[in-house]
């Protein structure tokens, strides 16, 4: 398992750190802003199998190579770390490429398709390089301020939390499109959808903020023919001190906002909190109130996640998201895939797989 002893192998001399970033889809433009307000690091070049897309990219924002193939990359470059943004089942043999010429990775979530790749990846590099998952949504500042909150003990021991997603992303809109298959095509055919590539993030969050987290039953429904995974799904589970948690969604809920936004209630012995949507407020004896801007916050949660991961390469500092913390929000999505398939809680097709 990778720890923070690792270090990280900089180039002697550099003043920034050399970085690559691994595929040029839609994400990667987010990546790249906020790596352009990096004082302590830069990106050198770009790849990605359909180089036209890495070429593109590198022009948008001034990096001097763009690749075809992440060996050729790394056969070019003298990198300090990679930034991993492409497709989750090519994710263990580029962390695996990386940790060949120890080079330190930065991983978009999920780490691997399953818990058990995970596993078996965090022991193959393991004292090799230092690798941080790419868990953005606890970066998110109204997390951040939550997540505040919480640590200072304005809310008290948690009683109970719930946690909502509701999107119209896989509502067909007024030209008839589904808003979520316009902006990232491949989630039509991920098998693993509500839970693996949405909840994945409202799972770590709440594990965050909640502490640690078992499994107690989960409920998963595909309602929309033309995607192959699941659309709904409910994940029922329980803190350390047996109270109760839910986190659960669907991208089809008409009327609602293609984007994803959550709902949140935690209850605490002192206190408790509500965020719906970008209000964020705190409920009880001190009330408080904090109001924030999607658009721009957003963007703020990849600037803190890449800021975070320079900082902990720079400073040998642990990361928040390293891969044994990851891990443990992998376990809960392959328990509540497992859970909903065995019948605890249940599946159902809901009238529109055929």
């Amino acid at each position: 398992m990778t720890t923070s002893s690792t270090r990280t192998k900089r180039v002697p001399g550099r003043a920034r750190l050399q970085v690559g970033l691994v595929g040029a889809g839609m994400i990667s433009y987010h990546h790249l802003i906020a790596w352009s307000r990096q004082e302590r690091a830069q990106v050198v070049a770009v790849c990605d199998p359909q180089i036209e897309r890495a070429r593109q990219r590198a022009a948008e924002f001034g990096i001097p190579a763009a690749h075809d193939r992440m060996e050729a990359m790394l056969d070019k470059h003298a990198l300090d770390a990679v930034d991993i943004a492409s497709p989750r089942e090519t994710h263990a043999a580029l962390v695996d490429m990386a940790a060949e010429r120890g080079i330190d990775a930065l991983c978009q979530k999920p780490l691997t398709p399953t818990f058990a790749e995970g596993a078996a990846l965090a022991d193959r590099v393991g004292g090799a390089i230092r690798l941080m998952v790419h868990e953005n949504w606890r970066f998110r500042p109204w997390y951040r301020t939550l997540g505040r909150w919480v640590a200072d003990g304005d809310l008290g021991p948690v009683h109970c939390a719930a946690m909502t997603m509701l999107s119209s992303g896989l509502v067909r809109d007024a030209s008839g499109r589904f808003p979520d298959l316009v902006r990232q095509p491949f989630m039509a055919r991920e098998k693993r959808l509500m839970i693996a590539e949405v909840l994945i993030h409202h799972l770590d969050v709440v594990r965050w903020l909640c502490g640690p987290l078992s499994l107690v039953a989960a409920r998963t429904a595909h309602t929309v023919p033309e995607v192959d995974g699941e659309s709904l799904a409910t994940i029922f589970l329980q803190t350390a001190q047996g109270m109760p948690v839910i986190v659960g969604g669907t991208l089809a809920a008409p009327g609602f906002d293609p984007r994803t936004g959550d709902r949140f209630e935690i209850v605490g012995g002192r206190a408790s909190a509500l965020l719906a949507g970008v209000d964020l407020q705190l409920l009880g004896p001190a009330p408080r109130q904090e109001r924030f801007v999607f658009e721009r916050d957003y963007q703020a949660s990849f600037d803190g996640a890449i800021g975070h991961f320079v900082d902990c390469l720079t400073s040998d500092a642990p990361f928040e998201t390293d891969v044994r913390d990851n891990l443990e929000t992998l376990r809960l999505v392959e328990e509540a895939y497992a859970a909903a398939g065995a019948g605890r809680g249940g599946t159902n097709d809901g009238g529109g797989r055929p």
